[in-house]
């Protein structure tokens, strides 16, 4: 979802706008990666920044630029594509064992895995010369002249271009868990969820609203700035004319943020990829873009325990996903075998369609015979049922038949006693005997 200046189109998501996993503002265009390993790139595209190259496939992290763009693949190598005049896209060799990337106005920074970081194209103030030592380092983020960098000990190294402070990052400089760059501003978000924020502040980029508390992500644009938030909200302040920081409604279930020059990218979660998002999607793990639901529970039929019967409350007894309402056994015995007073048979107690396993149908034996003889017979025919209809092998009817001959079924004294009660009272004759 984008709101913002959309002059170039770098807010109108693509069709099918699902299935996307990140995403990522450059100036005036803008790149998603999907689930699949593909990168789709929209919006501006003057200098080839939104064409992404083929094998499209492989990547695991995007990054927009001022016009060019980054792709990061799982073999840990970089794809760079758009304006490469101040050579921000020839990335150094060995174009290996990266692990992030950033994209500056002009520049490019790479992560690689030992913690180093990689820095080229254009180099006024020195944007690209990483300050030693040049280790632990656990994330990166390139502004429109100046990188940030976070230490894995929670501590930010900022450098390049210095004009309005953007470098000078405020004390206690400890605790900080990400990073995001602006065009001329910085923002760190602290592990107690909260966001500091330094640089140009002219348009109140850098005032972060209050309750400053409970914020996951970060943003930095041109001149505004984004605040994700625990519980899927978001919150934008700094520059609205183009409506930047105006988040569209529902401001509910975004789970990612990016801030281009002037515009804003929130990624709204979508598990079952029908193009709703799970905030409001009446079944967001199964695919139903028909949001069918014939109960009217408000819960998608697919994902319904019992989706032909009005039961909001879903009730499961015995948890076998089969509402009570519809179960026809809904206190079932649902253990993987069938055991019978204690003995277990190892014979797979598997469950039909309305909800009933074989071990309700031994239950039922036992419930309905008058000798121990009548349960035998019972169990009898049950096995040879089920051995008719391929269900069990004569392998597994022998088990089932060696623990009904064992069982104390009904009890021997006509108590209809409980199987622990059954078992103590057969030690205690074992003893006397």
């Amino acid at each position: 979802m984008g709101w913002g200046d959309n002059r170039y189109g770098q807010t109108s998501v693509p069709d099918p706008g699902t299935d996307f996993v990140a995403i990522d503002a450059g100036n005036k265009h803008s790149l998603g990666l999907k689930a699949d390993g593909s990168i789709v790139g929209w919006g501006s595209n003057s200098s080839g920044q939104s064409n992404v190259p083929a094998p499209n496939n492989g990547f695991i992290a995007v990054a927009g630029g001022g016009y060019f763009s980054l792709g990061l693949k799982d073999d840990g190598s970089i794809i760079a594509w758009g304006a490469g005049y101040d050579a921000q896209t020839n990335f150094p060799a060995p174009n290996a064992d990266f692990i992030g990337i950033a994209a500056g106005g002009f520049h490019s920074l790479g992560l690689k895995s030992d913690g180093s970081i990689v820095g080229w194209g254009y180099n006024g103030a020195g944007r690209i010369n990483v300050p030693a030592p040049n280790t632990s380092f656990v994330a990166v983020a390139a502004g429109g002249s100046h990188s940030l960098a976070l230490k894995s000990n929670g501590a930010i190294v900022a450098w390049g271009s210095n004009l309005y402070g953007q470098t000078n990052v405020p004390s206690p400089n400890t605790g900080f868990i990400a990073v995001s760059a602006g065009w001329q501003h910085s923002l760190g978000l602290k592990a107690d969820g909260s966001i500091v924020a330094w640089g140009w502040n002219h348009y109140g980029q850098t005032n972060v609203p209050a309750p400053n508390t409970d914020f996951i992500a970060i943003a930095a644009g041109g001149a505004h700035s984004l605040g994700l938030k625990v519980d899927g909200s978001i919150v934008g302040w700094g520059h609205n004319y183009w409506g930047q920081t105006n988040i569209p409604a529902p401001n509910t279930g975004f789970i990612a943020i990016t801030a281009g020059l002037e515009y804003s990218l929130g990624l709204k979660a979508d598990r079952d990829s029908d193009g709703i998002p799970d905030i409001i999607d009446n079944c967001p793990a199964g695919y139903n873009a028909g949001q069918e639901d014939l109960d009217a529970d408000s819960i998608g039929d697919v994902c319904d325990n019992c989706p032909a019967v009005y039961n909001p409350g879903q009730e499961d007894v015995d948890g076998d996903f089969l509402g009570d309402v519809c179960d026809d056994c809904p206190d079932s015995d649902v253990g993987e075998t069938i055991v019978i007073d204690e003995c277990d048979t190892g014979v797979a107690n598997e469950a039909s369609d309305d909800g009933c396993t074989r071990a309700d149908a031994v239950a039922v034996c036992a419930e309905e015979a008058r000798n121990h003889g009548q349960f035998v017979q019972c169990l009898a025919r049950l096995a040879n049922g089920w051995k008719r209809s391929d269900a069990i092998n004569d392998a597994d009817r022998g088990r089932i038949m060696r623990c009904a001959a064992r069982a104390d079924i009904p009890p021997s004294d006509n108590e209809q006693t409980n199987g622990p009660k059954r078992a103590i009272r057969r030690r205690a004759e074992r003893v006397q005997r």
